[in-house]
């Protein structure tokens, strides 16, 4: 995950580090595939991260302050699926390439934008990791012979 650097709020966050970053990404290629991680709670991946260490459980909207503790704060799972569903969003909002394809999971739904007309070979993906999530995405690119963005 991008350190939040000199980011006083999670929109902050968004708007100056990881939204140019993802831009950056999208020069390159014709569709960009951001998967992200699930948390579930009864799962062996579950009681290893909870081995790691407790943080704390932070609210993530717009105006929160970033936590001075960046490494506690994703510690917790709750944070991180509201860190990823909040910058998820930020990034479809500021998305308007009509030349690029953005696909995005969230849970274990996709968005996309524009909308893709065929989303059954992505979702839903009850797979917990991202590493399993990255090869339906990149099976769907092959179908549609995107360049990769992985």
């Amino acid at each position: 995950m991008l350190k939040p650097a000199a980011s006083k709020t999670f929109e902050e966050y968004a708007q100056q580090i990881f939204i140019p970053y993802m831009s950056t990404k999208l020069q390159t290629v014709s569709r960009l595939d951001l998967v992200w991680d699930t948390y579930l709670a009864d799962s062996l991946k579950g009681s290893t991260r909870a081995k790691r260490g407790q943080g704390v459980r932070r609210r993530v909207v717009a105006a929160a302050a970033i936590p001075g503790n960046w490494q506690n704060f994703l510690r917790v799972d709750s944070n991180k699926t509201e860190l990823f569903r909040f910058l998820s969003a930020a990034l479809m909002e500021w998305f308007d390439q009509e030349d690029k394809q953005l696909v995005i999971t969230d849970g274990e739904a996709v968005l996309s934008k524009p909308l893709l007309p065929d989303l059954t070979s992505l979702a839903p993906c009850n797979h917990e990791e991202a590493d399993s999530r990255m090869l339906l995405t990149q099976t769907s690119m092959d179908t549609m012979q995107y360049s990769s963005g992985l």
